[in-house]
């Protein structure tokens, strides 16, 4: 009863996985299609909204219509953000196909299949270098944003005396490529007894 349980829970996770890596290559192509309109045509592809604002993580600013804004830093920070968009989804993509690769032997009811392990592993590198592309991103991105605004025009230097860019590194996905890790670890030891047992009968 419990072997029949994990093969449905392993066949509804393989559809989803499935959809989610349809979708997420479809949408890395139009990030794609989008930073090359954007790198051609610059401006005419960009809307600044009229209410520009800036979240400083404590804070958030709002700013004027006079605030200047500098088209090159802006423009090549929404190509940035197509670009990183777009890799997050390839990695997504990938990680859904290592996941279907998982998750196949399990739909039949063999859990502890010798390449398990090995994919796994692979998943947790895919899950690692996707966090890096998100930090790395959000650092050039804030950057960039503060070149594109020049940011000491939007606070008054009578009360500031410096302004420091402040940084925040989320390492919640090393925890994650951990984990998958460890459970690789956990279904090659469970490959291993499988095998024993095998060669027992």
């Amino acid at each position: 009863m419990e072997n029949k349980k994990m093969m449905n829970a392993a066949s509804t996770l393989d559809t989803l996985a499935k959809v989610m890596g349809r979708i997420v290559i479809a949408v890395a192509i139009v990030c794609g299609v989008m930073a090359i309109l954007v790198a051609i045509f610059g401006e005419k592809m960009m809307v600044l909204s009229n209410e520009l604002s800036f979240d400083l993580g404590f804070v958030k600013l709002y700013a004027t219509e006079a605030l200047e804004v500098n088209s090159g830093f802006m423009k090549a920070y929404v190509i940035v953000g197509l670009i990183a968009v777009g890799m997050i989804c390839v990695a997504v993509h990938i990680a859904s196909a290592l996941l279907h690769s998982v998750l196949e032997p399990m739909k039949n009811g063999r859990p502890f299949e010798s390449e398990i392990p090995v994919k796994m592993r692979k998943l947790a590198w895919v899950v690692l270098g996707c966090g890096l592309i998100i930090e790395i991103a959000n650092m050039i991105e804030g950057i960039l944003l503060v070149k594109a605004f020049d940011i000491e025009n939007i606070v008054n230097p009578v009360f500031i005396s410096k302004i420091e860019p402040n940084y925040t590194i989320d390492l919640g996905f090393v925890l994650i490529f951990m984990l998958i890790m460890l459970l690789s670890y956990i279904f090659s030891y469970g490959q291993k007894l499988q095998q024993d047992s095998d060669e027992t009968l």
